[in-house]
């Protein structure tokens, strides 16, 4: 009797943890999610992983409507952009890269952003636009990579 009221209380207490946020890091952020929250977000970047970008794109925008206070959002943001980016959408890719810099100018894809945005301007064609985006990257995020990546772009832009 003891033990089958112990396997009881054991399968209760595996039940109720799933209901339990879990802590999380994503791109060097951590923060509490749900659990359903964490699985929807593994999902969606697991589309874009395999080159499903619609589906991916689908995916986030619809995480972004389930979870609009997620720590997970610039990270949602970012990778919505680049599912638009990559099925050509390069207007609402900008809003999406424009949202990290502005909501979270010290996230660790924000200087990816801003040059995901100058290559938005670059297939729009406004090389004003992009030019100035990547001057501006190389004056907020002077040390990263994707400053690195924007000096040799600004030397081929004419």
């Amino acid at each position: 009797m003891q033990r089958g009221q112990k396997d009881l209380a054991k399968g209760f207490d595996e039940r109720l943890r799933q209901f339990e946020p879990v802590s999380v890091t994503v791109d060097g952020v951590e923060f509490t999610a749900d659990r359903n929250e964490q699985q929807e977000f593994e999902q969606a970047l697991g589309l874009f992983r395999s080159g499903k970008f619609p589906e991916a794109g689908q995916a986030f925008a619809a995480f972004l409507r389930q979870w609009p206070k997620s720590g997970y959002t610039p990270s949602v943001r970012f990778w919505l952009g680049n599912s638009q980016y990559a099925t050509r959408d390069y207007k609402n890719a900008i809003a999406n890269f424009r949202s990290v810099m502005t909501n979270a100018p010290m996230h660790a894809r924000a200087p990816e952003a801003a040059l995901s945005i100058a290559n938005c301007l670059v297939e729009l064609k406004d090389t004003k636009a992009a030019r100035k985006t990547l001057e501006e990257l190389l004056q907020a995020y002077p040390n990263s990579e994707a400053a690195g990546i924007a000096k040799s772009k600004l030397a081929t832009l004419k």
